[in-house]
């Protein structure tokens, strides 16, 4: 990025999370932990042999899993381009941002849907006309779907701290996030992918070791179900902590961007 090193926001965002954890970490854990320990224990696992999640009641905890994770977002975002407030502010203000966050959300989830759409007729089109194998037709979409979704994906990295900081419309927001983020695809797709790797990698060590660990230590305390409860309740905390700092890290991402000069 011209003009900006990931270093230095890396630098500047972890000093920020150190220095305001008593104000960001409350939050993370209301906001992104409360909606990962409500989504491990209502959503079911996936049932063999097609590891499909079987539809239920279960879906009408996304809603409240949404709302907590946009109110997490804006809130974080508004603390880590407004210092000087507090948590109640920042929690205060997330909620008078949600209708437009949630109607953000819409319009994003609109462009992806209707990418897959574009994909899925160009390929169906294609296949009546090559006669293309059924498993060679999904692979075919994806190749499809994949490029332009990572180059929607990454105009929509600072949508979030572009609402939380200057409170435009949803329009507003779109021109505005997507605007600041030319001439910057690169890194934001490397520091999107290193974010995504970094994120699994930690979710598999703490399935396999210290959940592990967790599981036996109650079956052998006599508790079987003790255990799975446990892990979801790590993978929450550690959700809380990890989506807080990325959080941050946009909207940290964003004010170098935004301000090159600093805030006027």
């Amino acid at each position: 990025m011209a003009g900006v090193s990931i270093d230095e926001v890396w630098d500047d965002a972890r000093g920020f999370f150190v220095r305001e954890r008593a104000l960001v970490l409350p939050i993370g854990f209301a906001t992104f932990g409360l909606a990962a320990l409500l989504g491990g224990l209502v959503v079911p696992a996936p049932e063999p042999p097609a590891k499909e999640i079987p539809p239920g009641p279960w879906v009408f905890a996304l809603v409240p899993i949404l709302l907590l994770i946009l109110t997490g977002y804006l809130s974080l975002s508004r603390i880590a381009l407004r210092p000087r407030i507090s948590v109640a502010e920042g929690l205060r203000d997330a909620l008078r941002l949600l209708p437009r966050g949630i109607g953000l959300l819409f319009a994003m989830g609109a462009v992806m849907v209707g990418l897959s759409l574009v994909a899925g007729i160009f390929v169906g089109l294609l296949s009546v006309v090559a006669g293309i194998a059924q498993q060679a037709m999904l692979l075919l979409a994806l190749a499809v779907f994949a490029p332009p979704a990572v180059v929607v994906s990454i105009r929509f990295a600072l949508l979030w701290p572009t609402l939380a900081d200057q409170e435009g419309t949803i329009r507003e927001t779109f021109i505005r996030g997507v605007a600041i983020t030319r001439g910057h695809a690169v890194k934001i797709l490397g520091v999107l992918v290193a974010y995504l790797m970094l994120y699994l990698l930690l979710v598999a060590v703490l399935e396999s070791a210290l959940g592990l660990v967790l599981i036996v230590i109650s079956r052998m305390a006599g508790l079987p179900a003790l255990g799975p409860l446990l892990v979801t309740v790590l993978l929450a905390a550690f959700n809380a902590i990890y989506m807080s700092f990325w959080t941050i890290f946009l909207a940290r991402l964003y004010a170098r961007l935004a301000w090159p000069q600093g805030r006027g």
